[in-house]
């Protein structure tokens, strides 16, 4: 069984209509009392409410989107903790760059108010008017903003891929194999296209081996992903600092799929991680559950990455101890006694952390020492 961690070695592009024709808006984000807001996403929406471009607001609060073709357009920003602000309509000449600032006025987002004491229903694809779609909503503007970081920011990162093995019971870790590479896309892992996972499962099975995969932004953003999968608030688990968002397949699905659950924070409504599970999978009651483990990170300037992630793959190996030949009692014909077949239980984890994350010369992130 194996992990789809796959290292990147090419970075992401982001294709925007380009050329002397095209039809631009610069801008810049603002609050009411005119303070520069960073990490912002604006998404550029035309007459028939399709989004057409999206840009993260650098540290200075300014965005860069180009229109496939001249006309009305507006612009929706999204910011961590705000609703959206919808801004008033802007129209784009071709061949033309115009110049704008966008003024957020959404209101805050209380998820402090969030408490749940009973597992709610799980619902595909939440009314507006339901905790869920709140909690979702500022899980998506993280994984969104993420997702954009590493398309349009040219950071690089310093990565340490790993694969351990452990066996239970009383047979103590068996090794570990791991490596570290400088300079790498801030995309350090990929997943399958959203619509064949949602096809075929979460599992592609050899003639020898399964490699399970794990869902990265694309995934969770994805629309085929929001058409598979039920949102629920679970309740809260003894701590007034973290909303749960649990999901899973819909009733009915029997491909290999995955469960888990987000965690966000309560009061700043950053995203902190996702756990997951595989299920409908062959019984493996003997040996466990596989799962995983994704880790956000935030940075000071508003972009987001991933920081962590592991799989982790229960094993089964069977060991054939030779014990030692006997003496047959008054005689000196020794006598074999049959192998002793052992079954030794396991785990392998595949996974990677960023130590680095670095733009140009300057040093945005360094993984704290006692985490390496």
């Amino acid at each position: 069984m194996r992990a789809t961690f796959a290292i990147a070695v090419l970075s992401a592009l982001v294709t925007f209509a380009s050329g002397a024709r095209a039809q631009v808006v610069r801008g810049t984000v603002i609050t009411p009392d005119s303070l520069l807001v960073s990490g912002v996403i604006v998404t550029l929406i035309d007459s028939s409410g399709t989004p057409v471009a999206r840009a993260l607001a650098d540290d200075e609060g300014k965005f860069t989107m180009r229109a496939p073709a001249s006309g009305t357009y507006r612009i929706e920003a999204k910011r961590l903790a705000f609703r959206p602000t919808v801004d008033v309509p802007i129209t784009l000449q071709e061949g033309r760059v115009l110049l704008h600032t966008l003024v957020l006025r959404g209101a805050p987002v209380q998820l402090e108010a969030v408490k749940v004491t009973a597992e709610q229903k799980c619902e595909t694809q939440p009314d507006s008017s339901t905790m869920a779609f709140s909690v979702w909503e500022e899980a998506r503007k993280a994984l969104r903003a993420s997702q954009l970081t590493r398309l349009t920011r040219p950071y690089k990162v310093d990565v340490t891929t790993y694969v351990r093995r452990k066996s239970t019971g009383f047979y103590r870790e068996r090794g570990a194999d791991s490596s570290t590479q400088s300079g790498m896309s801030l995309r350090p892992f990929t997943s399958r296209p959203a619509d064949e996972l949602a096809e075929h499962g979460y599992i592609t099975r050899g003639p020898q081996s399964a490699v399970y995969h794990a869902p990265d932004e694309d995934v969770l953003l994805s629309d085929s992903f929001g058409a598979t999968h039920c949102l629920r608030i679970l309740p809260d688990s003894g701590s007034d600092n973290i909303v749960r968002l649990g999901f899973g397949p819909i009733p009915g699905r029997r491909q290999p799929e995955i469960t888990g659950v987000l965690s966000i924070d309560r009061h700043s409504s950053e995203l902190r991680r996702l756990d997951f599970n595989f299920v409908n999978l062959p019984t493996m009651d003997v040996v466990g559950t596989p799962g995983g483990e994704i880790v956000f990170r935030r940075l000071p300037e508003g972009s987001w990455f991933i920081e962590q992630w592991a799989i982790w793959l229960p094993t089964v190996e069977l060991r054939a101890d030779i014990a030692p030949t006997l003496p047959v009692p008054n005689t000196r014909a020794p006598v074999r006694v049959a192998p002793v077949i052992t079954t030794r239980y396991g785990l392998q984890t595949t996974g990677g952390h960023v130590n680095r994350v670095v733009s140009g010369e300057e040093t945005l992130w360094l993984r704290p020492p006692l985490e390496r």
